[in-house]
């Protein structure tokens, strides 16, 4: 492995680390320092399990499609996409993981009850959607022209079609 590819992984560690835990954690201990509002309900705690297993079962199935492209990282701004992804759940939605990612997040607002909790995955969306719409997107058509911008007519950015024709 080289170095670059070692940096690469480095770099996602980091940055997972700090989204996934690092954040999450630090407005817990906010929460607890405020004293602000902890709720226990069992059905909720259900409802957060479920929408956690399903955002991490997208998050690792969408995952495994970049890695078999020949990217190391399905991170754009780590490494840009070396092939166009249209199969699987992105016939269905342009942005399966990240929409996959605020389902963890509201999984963990559900399944713990921090109410600061509650305000990570809006947060966390309205960021990642201005990533989308003026990053990610021109760098894609740039990068992939005409078949990129057929893909964005038939299928929509974030609410999936359950049927799609691509």
């Amino acid at each position: 492995m080289n170095i670059r590819k070692i940096i690469y992984l480095f770099l996602v560690a980091v940055f997972l680390s700090i989204v996934f835990v690092g954040i999450p954690l630090l407005l817990i201990f906010l929460n607890n320092y405020f004293n602000l509002l902890v709720y226990n309900n069992l059905y909720l705690k259900i409802i957060g399990v479920a929408f956690l297993a399903a955002g991490l079962s997208v998050v690792v199935y969408s995952t495994i499609l970049h890695i078999k492209t020949g990217r190391i990282t399905p991170l754009p701004v780590i490494e840009q996409p070396k092939q166009f992804i249209v199969n699987g759940l992105y016939k269905y939605c342009r942005n399966p993981m990240y929409l996959a990612e605020t389902f963890i997040f509201l999984g963990l607002f559900f399944l713990l009850g921090y109410i600061l909790l509650f305000f990570y995955p809006m947060a966390f969306f309205l960021i990642v959607n201005m990533l989308v719409i003026y990053l990610e997107e021109p760098e894609m058509q740039k990068k992939f022209g005409k078949q990129y911008v057929e893909y964005v007519k038939k299928v929509p950015r974030w609410i999936p079609k359950i049927v799609n024709s691509f």
